[in-house]
């Protein structure tokens, strides 16, 4: 029993680690899409495009950018 109670926590702490490794990584691309827009006047296309942003994550990653105003 002891066995699979420590199977079923390391199965969290994995799936934990996992989520807070993708919002670090949307945060930090969320971030880079604002600083081109910024420094080089960009439009937030552009700097998807010039970070090679999926077209299918776009919708996100502008969702992302509305709320960090």
């Amino acid at each position: 029993m002891c066995n699979l109670s420590e199977g079923v926590e390391q199965k969290g702490i994995q799936k934990g680690i996992q989520k807070g490794l993708q919002k670090g990584i949307q945060q930090a691309l969320t971030e880079s899409i604002k600083n081109l827009m910024d420094t080089m006047n960009m439009t937030a296309k552009e700097a998807m495009d010039a970070l090679k942003i999926k077209e299918e994550e776009r919708s996100r990653y502008a969702e992302l950018m509305k709320k960090q105003k």
